[in-house]
């Protein structure tokens, strides 16, 4: 299940906008990337997404034909005539079929609780739409108790402590391109199994003493891995919150290897994810005329370092209006030859004041001096 095209005919903020996506091939997930300057819909239009909102079309494509129920046929009957199907679609699909090869819309807000709460129990019943919310930690802690007891009952390996490692080390493995500065080290038997991590230090730490970045990363991909997700669309709001910019470089690789022929629509503000996503992926919500207006992406940046994408992708300055302000000022004084001036150096000692005297623009103008006895 994916979606072709979208057109929100009038949505809270948005109107008439169309966007086209880019759908999974070959079972391979696909990370769509939605980009703006803040107040241009892009959660609105998440959250329009997960509401099946009867003004927005869905394309699905022809795959989902098992124990006698045509999905495709089904949701089309819900959008046209509301939720009251949905009920008893979940619940033929929760008794007869595989929860896990059923499609489901998942949507991961933003903002999120991670105060910690033990649990006992994570709840798998099936629901076609399905809100990441509630005890996010505790439930973590739950599924990687569950993951690494389960791995290690499916393991050959002879040797129990190996055996263990081995389970450690595949649930580590997902994160492994983070430079994490902790790591699942144990299960400690005398709590009940609960997860233990190791920060660089040697500290044991429990997921509710990890940093808030930590909390984030393990929590958000945790709750992911939990439903196994395939077929599926998942909406996925600033995922960016509270993670180290080595972080977000890679959190979307982390979430697009779960699952399984999964579409990702995710809307965002960091330039790490923005530089990390194929072009042909990445939509641009901007404000034309008083209206939103979607403008994808037909040929690559000029470039993908931070600087070009905060530039041409979020039409943010790359730099203070300040500093911009004494590089034209001292810019216009090496070129008038005077930058030896009581007030050239006035301005040299004040863009010092913000950056070394080897930055790019210091570099810049000493070339610009240096070419002088060439001419």
């Amino acid at each position: 299940m994916y979606i072709k095209s979208l057109h929100v005919n009038n949505y809270k903020i948005l109107s008439d906008l169309k966007i086209e996506f880019s759908a999974p091939e070959d079972r391979k997930n696909v990370v769509n990337v939605i980009a703006g300057v803040n107040g241009c819909g892009k959660t609105s239009l998440l959250k329009g997404i997960f509401e099946l909102d009867k003004k927005i079309l869905l394309e699905f494509n022809d795959f989902y034909k098992k124990n006698e129920i045509d999905f495709q046929e089904a949701v089309k009957i819900c959008l046209e005539y509301g939720w009251r199907l949905i009920s008893s679609l979940e619940s033929k699909i929760q008794n007869e079929t595989n929860i896990f090869d059923a499609p489901r819309i998942i949507f991961m807000p933003s903002q999120l609780n991670f105060d910690y709460q033990t649990t006992h129990k994570i709840d798998t019943t099936y629901k076609f739409t399905t809100l990441i919310n509630g005890n996010i930690l505790g439930d973590a802690e739950f599924y990687i108790k569950e993951y690494i007891l389960a791995k290690e009952r499916e393991s050959h390996i002879a040797d129990p402590e190996q055996r263990k490692q081995a389970a450690i080390d595949s649930f580590n493995k997902h994160f492994k391109n983070t430079r994490l500065l902790t790591q699942l080290h144990d299960l400690d038997k005398n709590q009940y199994n609960r997860p233990v991590f190791q920060n660089i230090k040697g500290d044991l730490l429990t997921i509710e003493q990890l940093s808030d970045g930590e909390k984030q990363l393990y929590g958000r991909v945790v709750a992911l891995m939990m439903l196994r997700p395939q077929n599926s669309i998942i909406l996925i709001d600033e995922p960016e919150l509270a993670l180290h910019p080595a972080w977000q470089q890679e959190i979307m690789t982390i979430y697009s290897n779960i699952g399984k022929n999964n579409q990702f629509i995710v809307a965002t503000h960091s330039p790490q994810i923005i530089a990390n996503t194929a072009h042909k992926n990445l939509i641009l919500l901007t404000k034309k005329d008083n209206k939103i207006i979607a403008i994808p992406r037909s040929q690559p940046p000029v470039a993908v370092d931070i600087n070009a994408i905060l530039a041409e992708v979020m039409g943010a300055a790359i730099r203070p209006q300040a500093v911009e302000q004494l590089y034209k000022q001292y810019r216009e004084l090496v070129d008038k030859q005077q930058e030896d001036t009581e007030q050239g150096q006035k301005l040299k000692q004040a863009i010092l004041d913000y950056e070394s005297p080897n930055s790019a623009f210091m570099q810049e103008m000493d070339l610009i001096k240096s070419l002088r006895s060439l001419s």
